[in-house]
């Protein structure tokens, strides 16, 4: 009896036991879970904590910053966030240093603007949103030729390339510099456009007026109002050509000119043509293939940085010049008038030193940075860390603060397994001074293979095979729970069994006794 109570105890002991351990193992998988959902939580947090880092504080209270149209209205004689506007505040141009043969020394103090040749110029900074420097900015100009990047722009904003153009009498007519069209010559608006722009062909650019408008005036009156629009109030023009030396008819300032650029360097066709060296283009129903050759001395000499441009030309003393220069990130446009023919292209790269060093490069991230995580569907993993593309440098005035910096995350929504290591998930953008400057792209930092059928439900395979595990633990566990609980009732009916025979003898053996004590009597 006391041995049966004993297993039975024993028995229940290890139930219990075993119970125990299960439910261990769920509290660890359920804490585990816990501490991973709370680490997703932290990293979310962590990467707008990131976002944030770069405030605008800096912005508000250090500096007197203005907006871009402050930057273009405003002068002041020092560099201050806005630009220096070198005759018009009131101080004396630098002198020209002289060698010992009494040639220019080249522009080496990059502390203080470049003595121009160019009676008016000016040098914009795409990055920081202003305008470097400046000279005579305001004073009305003939832009000449730089004028058909505003006619090339407007063409390419209205009429497809491939368009055929039957040229007029008019147009192979124009004269001064020409791509040589003949009246009646069908040429597409692409080939206008390198003849415009490379050639500077002005019978290229009368072609393309009248293919937009249908005829010259309509034409000169959608160039004015379309510069109006970008924003210029000192400028009109009287051709599409820029062939005109009066200044009282066809005129602009580098202050508007500049607003031209910003727009037609910023269009993916004409800063392609503007910057390509040599075109062959096919024959015609008049002539054979041509073959257009840039004379833009920037761009044949391959000096460092410049990539596209338009020259003007009236005169040895009277030309004019807009460039468009990216290197390292870094994004600049110049803009010279009534230069010398020669020396504006060392007017135009003193500029670019000038500007250069008067703005910092700030590394805001390298490449391989983890950015955050992106949602993997029907992944092996469900998430995947983000990392950037690219390092990311980007320009500040050197007087600026770092601060002026921020970024934020752009997660793909969409991204469905399999996907490979460096695929695209997502998008990191650059602000200065809440100005979008800059996006890298956010790529996968491993490759996810396509996820078992959970996965369709956001469940990836290692969250599975745990819970596949701990399912399979509870069923083992209420498998052994029913076999103990079989066993049990046998072990509970066998010991029944027991008691009852041993009741039985017992009472056997009790009225056993009982016959023995009367059979002894009676034989008395």
């Amino acid at each position: 009896m006391k041995a049966g109570v004993k297993r039975k105890t024993e028995q229940k002991r290890s139930l219990m036991c075993r119970m125990a351990v299960l439910w261990l193992l769920l509290c660890v998988f359920v804490f585990a879970n816990g501490v991973y959902v709370f680490a997703e939580d932290e990293e979310e947090q962590g990467e707008e904590e990131y976002s944030e880092e770069y405030s605008e504080e800096t912005w508000e209270t250090e500096e007197t910053w203005e907006t871009e149209e402050t930057w273009e209205t405003e002068e002041t004689d020092e560099y201050s966030g806005e630009y220096y506007e070198g005759d018009e505040s009131g101080e004396e141009e630098p002198e020209e240093e002289l060698d010992e043969e009494g040639n220019p020394k080249p522009y080496t103090d990059t502390s203080k603007p470049p003595s121009l040749n160019a009676k008016s110029a000016a040098i914009y900074c795409r990055n920081t949103g202003e305008i470097i420097y400046a000279r005579n900015s305001d004073k009305r100009v003939c832009p000449y030729s730089v004028t058909k990047l505003l006619t090339a722009l407007i063409a390419v904003q209205r009429l497809p390339l491939n368009q055929k153009v039957i040229v007029s009498q008019e147009a192979a007519w124009q004269e001064g510099s020409t791509m040589e069209l003949y009246e009646g010559e069908e040429v597409t608006v692409e080939d206008l456009l390198y003849g415009t722009l490379i050639l500077s062909g002005n019978d290229a650019a009368y072609a393309l007026g009248e293919a937009v408008s249908g005829d010259m005036d309509s034409f000169i009156n959608l160039m004015n109002d379309t510069a109006s629009n970008m924003g210029c109030k000192n400028t009109h023009f009287s051709n599409c050509t820029g062939l005109s030396g009066d200044v009282d008819e066809h005129y602009t300032t580098a202050k508007d000119m500049m607003s031209i650029c910003k727009v037609a360097f910023a269009n993916d066709t004409v800063n392609k043509i503007a910057g390509t060296l040599k075109y062959e283009m096919p024959q015609t129903n008049f002539t054979d293939t041509r073959t257009m050759e840039s004379h833009n001395k920037l761009l044949v000499d391959k000096v460092d940085g410049f990539v596209s441009g338009k020259t003007g030309w009236y005169g040895e003393n009277y030309a004019s010049l807009a460039m468009s220069y990216k290197k390292d990130g870094l994004d600049l446009i110049v803009v010279l008038f009534d230069a010398n023919e020669d020396a504006r292209w060392t007017d135009c790269e003193n500029l670019v030193k000038y500007a250069t060093a008067n703005i910092q490069g700030v590394t805001v991230f390298p490449k391989g940075e983890i950015i955050g995580k992106v949602r993997v569907r029907h992944g092996a993993e469900t998430r995947v860390d983000a990392v950037t593309e690219t390092e990311c440098v980007t320009y500040i005035p050197k007087t600026a603060s770092e601060q002026l910096i921020k970024c934020e995350a752009i997660m793909f929504d969409d991204v469905t397994a399999p996907i490979r290591e460096g695929d695209v998930v997502g998008r990191y953008q650059v602000y200065v001074a809440n100005e979008l400057v800059d996006e890298v792209n956010l790529v996968a930092i491993k490759g996810i293979k396509e996820g078992w059928f959970p996965s369709y439900v956001g469940i990836s395979n290692q969250a599975s095979l745990i819970g596949g595990g701990v399912l399979l633990l509870l069923i083992i566990a209420l498998i052994t729970r029913i076999a103990v609980g079989v066993r049990n009732r046998r072990i509970r009916k066998q010991a029944h069994r027991a008691r009852v025979r041993e009741l039985a003898r017992k009472q056997m053996e009790s009225e056993k006794e009982e016959f023995d004590s009367h059979r002894g009597k009676f034989y008395r």
